[in-house]
């Protein structure tokens, strides 16, 4: 080959491939930027399903057990030892196994939300409720039962008066697995009576028999205000102490940040005396509406939201609805970029 023969590209040849290769870059990064922007459409939607089938799943595991007092679930004739019922904590409210509260646009709850605890209030102090976070327009959900156990605080004795210390033979030697602490209400129950009762002090001194004292005490109203336990008869190893549970379900502010770095709101429960927390992430909404029963089938004639039930032991079936979204912005066209969808489970109450 000469010398004279060898040359480059000329610039028309460079400004061509040039011009081929601006074209092949950005089809490659437009495919990358669709593929990307299906992946995080794909991604938040799997989440917001996720994120609906755990929120209905918590709540539906917690509105079947709504009301469960052992054999004595279907008797409505339950007893405590104050003075006064309407005094009963919260928390240990076990007279009615769901409760509602209807929000509304305009920020009320109706019923009101007053008998719930405070942030600052709650039987232990400081463990209620941010009623000021809950979103307006979503209702709150509250269901009661005894805490179920794999083996029951059966009595080892029987108490021949009812007034006397309970014996109990515990499930094992740790005052934890009781499922009640000292100072709690706790409910005494077989399948005829049940009464709701303080327990003022734990002898586990010969564990896992343990002496639980329901001594009478004038300091709160809700102390025990006689120490008979059974209206009729007596209590016999038959009998069962259980601890009382309530799950308080309710929407507010979540406790992290989307990639908007905005906190996605969430599903938050407070279950006994603990702390609220928040469960689910990405549930904006919570709606619920009430079967009422007026026949003695048990089938709802009618579903109504909290305000219009009059009788709580009416209610059979609970309908709950949850909207969830998928968290992060995946440019959806909504002004926040979010995708949302409701999401509807109906619930029979066993109990």
């Amino acid at each position: 080959m000469k010398v004279g023969d060898e040359r480059g590209l000329s610039l028309v040849e460079l400004m061509i491939s040039l011009a081929i290769g601006s074209l092949i870059t950005a089809g490659v990064v437009q495919l990358y930027t669709a593929n990307s922007a299906t992946y995080s459409l794909v991604m938040g939607q799997s989440r917001m399903q996720e994120s609906a089938r755990f929120a209905l799943a918590f709540i539906s595991r917690d509105v079947q057990r709504a009301g469960h007092r052992g054999c004595f679930s279907s008797n409505t004739q339950l007893h405590w030892t104050i003075a006064n019922p309407a005094n009963l904590p919260y928390e240990f409210d076990l007279r009615f196994g769901v409760a509602g509260y209807n929000g509304s646009v305009g920020g009320a709850w109706s019923p009101n939300l007053n008998p719930i605890p405070a942030a600052n209030q709650g039987f232990v102090p400081n463990t209620g409720i941010n009623k000021g976070a809950i979103v307006t327009g979503t209702d709150v959900l509250t269901v009661r039962s005894i805490v179920q156990q794999a083996t029951e605080n059966r009595l080892a004795v029987a108490m021949p008066t009812s007034r006397e210390d309970i014996q109990i033979i515990g499930p094992s030697a740790q005052v934890a697995d009781l499922a009640f602490n000292n100072g709690d209400l706790a409910l005494i129950h077989d399948c005829e009576k049940a009464t709701i009762f303080h327990v003022t002090g734990i002898n586990a001194s010969t564990a896992p028999t343990y002496q639980i004292q329901h001594s009478t005490d004038p300091i709160d109203s809700w102390r025990n205000n006689f120490l008979t336990l059974a209206v009729m008869n007596t209590f016999g190893t038959a009998a069962v102490v259980s601890g009382i549970e309530t799950h308080t379900y309710f929407i507010a502010p979540g406790t992290g940040q989307n990639n908007r770095g905005n906190a996605p709101l969430a599903l938050w429960r407070k279950s006994g005396t603990s702390v609220p927390i928040a469960l689910v992430e990405g549930i904006e909404d919570l709606q619920v509406l009430f079967g009422v029963s007026t026949t003695n089938d048990r089938t709802p004639n009618q579903y109504v939201p909290a305000n219009l039930v009059a009788d709580w032991q009416a209610v059979t079936v609970v309908r709950v609805t949850v909207i969830a979204n998928t968290i992060d912005d995946v440019g959806a066209s909504t002004t926040d970029g979010l995708i949302r969808r409701a999401f509807s489970q109906t619930i029979m109450l066993r109990n």
